[in-house]
């Protein structure tokens, strides 16, 4: 047991400080600062957060291999033991990183273990593990029973880095108030819905629904449902969670009836996010047509696909960083993690802040961004916020201007989903700052501002439905300030999908699912 023990600990120590090295070699090659006081401090940061992982994953590898390789020793006598050892060690890593890679992105930026170099190098600190258990369990050494010292040493280690990761991970913002409830009733308007994700409010008073299988369901002011025959739709990818996506109408909806939808195309190995415009005629589409692709990327997820429309007419489409590939987030000449802006046939304008330099996408409008599923344009001012995704911590609201970079993944207060340092950084000069952050996530599924006349007390306020969360936030704004927060409900214990904000100040919300419901929030009667 102490040599298994062993192993496993200077295997999770190697594994997690050249992780670190590639991390950032990696962040510096898109622009970080970097230096030997930098890799020092973010290596000790990672043995706490991320070691354990890495022992983890050493440990599960290394109690099939271990056991493995003495059978097949005494059944072949072909192959030494200190060689067997270290292979087994590297084979044993190496399988344990592949089908880690199905469960969630590993290490940080993926540089790690994305391509067969990197994947080759980290697996081979499998060969120190190897080489350690072979040494202290050779034939040489005296039998001896496990020093109780020792397994107590290392599990106090084991527990205090547990410790250290939870305080890290779990650390709570302030405590957010509860929202009066009595100010408000909550009306059910529809409960049968299949994982919507967008909501669209039309000039009659009519609702559409887009739901993620390739459905659009219809509400009319009635209270009758119907469905939207979308027949002359392209092909939509549905890989895991990707489908339709957003859908919104025209501002000139009331002259045009043109909507404006998102969704994924492609194949698992190279997808994206395309927009499509159509015309509603009754309830069926019809002179459907792509105005727009974004860069394929190689990974399910982080598609952004969320619309709004400028002051100028234009609009703009927000893009996820390709999941697998995130610092393309930081790279001009595509689209991955990126605000584009598009006239309304789906062609950049002239004005883009890229638009005619070299080597850079023309549609692009702000960079830096991670997984954007929340956009608004305030009609006060005409600003355009949105709200993103963090990995683990670091979801963000962020007022966008034309040609800003917002830093993913240079900067961030989240962990990797792995529990390293996505980044030492969480602010630096030259990259803007987030209007707000939240650490833990609270995963915000959209964004609407309030300014509306049902209620005075939330003119002005931002709106983000939250998934993991399961609560609607309400974010106070003083001009560009965030001046408070309170939680709208959460006792319902929904993940909350959209939220959209009616002419006549009711406030909609989409809460997320196989059965889901679409609310409608009114002044309680007084």
């Amino acid at each position: 047991m102490t040599a298994f023990l062993i192993a496993v600990l200077a295997t999770a120590v190697l594994g997690s400080v050249l992780q670190t090295q590639i991390s950032l070699a990696a962040l510096s090659a898109i622009g970080a600062p970097s230096g030997s006081e930098l890799l020092a401090a973010v290596a000790a940061q990672d043995l706490l957060t991320f070691g354990p992982v890495m022992a983890a994953i050493c440990g599960a590898a290394f109690l099939v291999a271990f056991p493995a390789i003495h059978v097949i020793g005494r059944l072949t006598h072909q192959i030494g033991r200190t060689v067997a050892m270290g292979l087994g060690g590297v084979i044993a890593l190496w399988t344990a990183f592949w089908v880690m890679g199905f469960i969630t992105p590993m290490p940080s930026l993926v540089a790690a273990t994305r391509y067969p170099t990197g994947h080759l190098t980290m697996a081979l600190t499998g060969c120190v593990g190897g080489l350690v258990y072979c040494y202290f369990t050779r034939a040489s050494l005296p039998p001896r029973r496990v020093p109780l010292i020792h397994l107590a040493s290392i599990s106090g280690i084991a527990v205090v880095a547990l410790l250290v990761i939870l305080a890290l991970v779990r650390s709570k913002e302030a405590s957010i108030p509860l929202a009066d409830a009595s100010g408000f009733k909550v009306e059910t308007l529809s409960s049968d819905l299949a994982y919507p994700w967008s909501l669209a409010i039309l000039p009659d008073g009519r609702l559409l629904i887009s739901e993620r299988a390739g459905r659009i369901r219809a509400i009319s002011p009635d209270g009758s449902h119907s469905e939207i025959d979308v027949a002359g739709f392209p092909n939509i990818y549905r890989g895991g969670i990707n489908g339709l996506m957003d859908v919104a109408a025209d501002p000139d909806f009331a002259h045009n009836n043109f909507l404006y939808m998102t969704m994924s195309y492609g194949t698992r190995d190279a997808n994206g996010t395309r927009l499509v415009r159509a015309r509603l005629d009754a309830d069926r589409l019809t002179d459907v047509r792509a105005l727009f692709e974004s860069t394929p990327k190689d990974a399910d997820g982080n598609n952004g696909g969320r619309v709004a429309f400028l002051k100028d007419g234009s609009l703009i489409l927000t893009l996820g960083d390709g999941l697998r590939r995130r610092e393309e987030a930081q790279n001009p000449s595509n689209h991955l993690g990126k605000v584009v802006r598009l006239d309304r046939e789906g062609r950049a304008p002239p004005d883009n802040p890229f638009f005619g330099k070299p080597n850079t996408a023309p549609e692009i409008y702000s960079l830096g961004h991670r997984n954007i599923q929340g956009a608004a344009v305030d009609p006060e001012d005409g600003s355009l916020l949105i709200s993103e995704h963090g990995p683990r911590g670091g979801d963000e609201v962020n007022l966008v201007r034309a040609g800003g970079n917002y830093g993913w993944p240079i900067v961030t207060s989240g962990l990797d989903y792995s529990f390293a340092r996505v980044t030492p950084f969480r602010d630096l000069a030259g990259l803007e700052p987030p209007l707000l952050e939240w650490s833990p996530s609270i995963a915000p599924g959209g964004l609407a501002i309030y300014r509306g006349t049902l209620f005075p007390e939330w003119q002005g306020s931002l709106f983000v439905p939250a998934l993991r969360e399961k609560s609607i936030r309400r974010v106070i704004r003083k001009g560009d300030r965030v001046v408070g927060q309170e939680i709208l409900l959460a006792d319902r214990k929904e993940r909350m999908r959209d939220v959209k904000v009616s002419n006549d100040g009711s406030v909609y919300v989409l809460t997320d699912g196989p059965l889901a419901q679409l609310l409608r929030l009114v002044p309680a009667a007084r």
